[in-house]
C-alpha cells in the first residue's frame, strides 16, 4: 500500500502479506471460487538425517471488514476467531484470517450483524473470461497487421489520432503484468523522476511487473496483449504495468483493491499529480463485493462530502487527492459467458466514473461470446484482436478483456481535449470529472447491430460530434 499503516492489534509474528494472499484473476470470472490457494515452495529440501519436517501450517479462509470509527478490530477479530493480517492503508478496513477449515461466508454473515462492522465479506477469487473457458492467444501477426487490423478501423481511430494521441496521460493496466522489453511498449511506459518504470507487482510484492510463466500457463500473455491495445488506440499515452494476477490469471479483491489504491497514488503523497488517470482491469468476479465497489468510488473520485462510507480520518488522504482532482476513470471488461444475465464485478459494480465494456465483431455485431443486458452501456472490438505477446512477439486473442483496453485507449484520447463541465482549480488533463468522461464515451457511441448495446466511436469522442450511422449486414 502506498500509504503507511496503523500498528495492528494482533500477535507480533504475522504471516507475510502475500504469503497469504489468495490469486485473483485476468480477465472477468464466469466462476467463483470461495476457497484459499495455498502457497508453497516447489521442489525438494535436503535435511540433515533424524531431523523431524514440521507439517505445513494450514492457512484458513480470510474474511475482509471495515469497521466503524473507533471500533476494537482486536475485539471484533476475536469474536470470529480470528487473526488480523493486514490493512488497507490508514483507513478502518482489515484482512482477517480465520482458522483453517472455517466457513468464510457464515463467519462474515455473522460479523456483519455486528453494529460496529460496516461491512463483512469473503476474500473473494474470480478469473478471467478467457481463462475460464481454457481460451489462449495464438501466435499470429506483425506489426504491420497490428495496425492494420479491423479494430482501429471500426473505432475510426485515424480520425481520432489526428485530434489527440493521448500525449500526457496514464493509464494503469491492471493484469497479468507486462513484457516491458517487447519493442511496441519498451518506449511507452510510464517512468519516475529517477527512470524507473512507474510499476508494482502485488503478487510477489516488489516493483518488478513483468510478466511472469511460459506458454503452458493459462494467463501468461494476457497484460502484454491488454497493454498493446491500450497503446494502440492511445498511442503517446503512458502504461503503468500493476500485476495483480498469477501466471495463471487469478487473484483476490484485497490484492486488487490494493493495486487500484496504488495505482492512482504511487508515491502516497496525495498533492503529488503522479497516478493513473485511466485503470483498465481486464479482470472481475461474478460475486460483486464491498470493498471492491468502496475502492472503484475512491478512484474514480466520484463520491460525495456526505458519503458515511467513508467519513473515518483514515480516508483523509483519499479525499484530499480527490479535492485536487487526482482520480481516474476506470474500465472492465464485461465478461465472456455470452450471457444476458451473469453480471461480471467490477465491471457490473455501476459505479459513476467507472463502465463496462463489452465485444463486438467486424460485422458490427455483438460478439457470440460477449455479455449483455441493461448494465452493459459499451461496446469495443474484441473479436480476433492481434496485439503484443511476451518475448517482442504478437498474438490473437479474442474476448471482452481486448475490448476494454480499446475503450481505455479511446478515453486518453478524449482527456486530451476540453472538458465540457472542468472542475473547478483544476488545469490540463485534470480538468476531466471521471463520470463526464465515461458519458462523453457513452454519447458519441454508434448503434451496435441488432443489440441495444452501443460501440465506442473514437473519433466522435475525441471530436465531440455525433457517431455516424452504423452501416448493418
Amino acid at each position: 500500500m502506498s500509504n503507511s499503516k496503523l500498528p495492528l492489534p494482533s500477535p507480533p509474528s504475522l504471516p507475510g502479506r502475500r504469503a497469504v494472499a489468495t490469486t485473483l484473476a485476468t480477465a472477468l470470472a464466469a466462476t467463483l471460487v470461495l476457497s484459499l490457494a495455498g502457497c508453497g515452495g516447489g521442489g525438494s529440501s535436503a535435511v540433515d538425517s533424524g531431523t523431524p519436517v514440521p507439517p505445513p501450517v494450514a492457512t484458513g479462509p480470510e474474511v475482509l471488514v471495515q469497521i466503524t470509527t473507533g471500533a476494537s478490530i482486536a475485539a471484533i477479530a476475536d469474536s470470529a476467531g480470528a487473526s488480523v493480517i493486514d490493512q488497507f492503508g490508514r483507513r478502518p478496513i482489515y484482512r482477517l484470517q480465520l482458522p483453517a477449515g472455517r466457513d468464510a461466508e457464515a463467519a462474515a454473515a455473522a460479523l456483519a450483524q455486528r453494529s460496529d462492522v460496516r461491512f463483512a465479506e469473503s476474500n473473494v477469487e474470480n478469473e478471467t473470461p478467457e481463462g475460464t473457458k481454457n481460451s489462449i492467444w495464438l501466435i499470429g501477426g506483425d506489426a504491420g497487421s497490428y495496425g492494420t487490423q479491423w479494430a482501429p478501423t471500426s473505432l475510426r481511430l485515424p480520425a481520432a489520432q489526428a485530434l489527440a494521441t493521448g500525449e500526457g496521460v496514464r493509464v494503469a493496466v491492471l493484469d497479468t503484468g507486462i513484457d516491458a522489453t517487447h519493442p511496441a511498449l519498451a518506449g511507452r511506459l510510464a517512468r519516475t523522476a529517477g527512470g524507473a518504470i512507474l510499476g508494482r507487482d502485488f503478487v510477489d510484492d516488489d516493483a518488478d511487473a513483468s510478466e511472469s510463466g511460459s506458454r503452458a500457463d493459462i494467463g501468461w500473455g494476457h497484460g502484454t496483449h491488454v497493454a498493446g491495445l491500450v497503446a494502440l488506440a492511445a498511442p503517446s499515452a503512458r502504461l503503468m504495468p500493476v500485476r495483480v494476477l498469477d501466471r495463471q490469471g487469478r487473484g483476490n479483491v484485497w490484492v486488487l483493491a490494493e493495486a487500484l489504491a496504488w495505482a492512482v497514488d504511487p508515491d502516497g503523497n496525495p498533492a503529488t499529480d503522479d497516478g493513473a488517470h485511466i485503470v483498465n482491469m481486464s479482470l472481475g468476479s461474478t460475486k460483486p463485493t464491498r470493498l471492491l465497489s468502496a475502492v472503484v468510488s475512491l478512484a474514480s473520485c466520484e463520491f460525495g462530502d456526505d458519503d458515511n462510507d467513508f467519513d473515518d480520518a483514515g480516508f483523509d488522504d483519499d479525499r484530499a487527492r480527490c479535492a485536487l482532482g487526482h482520480g481516474a476513470a476506470v474500465l472492465s471488461a464485461a465478461g465472456n459467458s455470452g450471457s444476458d444475465t451473469e453480471r461480471l464485478y467490477p465491471a457490473a459494480e455501476e459505479v459513476k466514473g467507472a463502465r463496462a465494456i463489452t465485444a463486438t465483431t467486424a460485422q458490427q455485431g455483438l460478439a457470440p461470446f460477449a455479455n449483455r443486458g441493461g448494465w452493459i452501456k459499451l461496446a469495443a472490438p474484441g473479436e480476433a484482436i492481434v496485439s503484443t505477446v511476451p518475448g517482442g512477439g504478437w498474438g490473437t486473442w479474442s474476448g471482452t478483456s481486448m475490448a476494454s483496453p480499446l475503450a481505455a485507449g479511446t478515453a486518453a484520447l478524449v482527456l486530451g481535449r476540453p472538458s465540457p463541465n472542468p472542475r473547478p482549480g483544476a488545469t490540463g488533463l485534470r480538468q476531466w470529472f471521471a463520470e463526464d468522461l465515461m458519458k462523453r464515451l457513452e454519447d458519441r457511441a454508434r448503434p451496435v447491430c441488432n443489440a441495444s448495446v452501443r460501440q465506442i466511436d473514437a473519433a466522435a469522442a475525441v471530436g465531440d460530434t455525433p457517431a455516424p450511422d452504423t452501416a448493418c449486414p
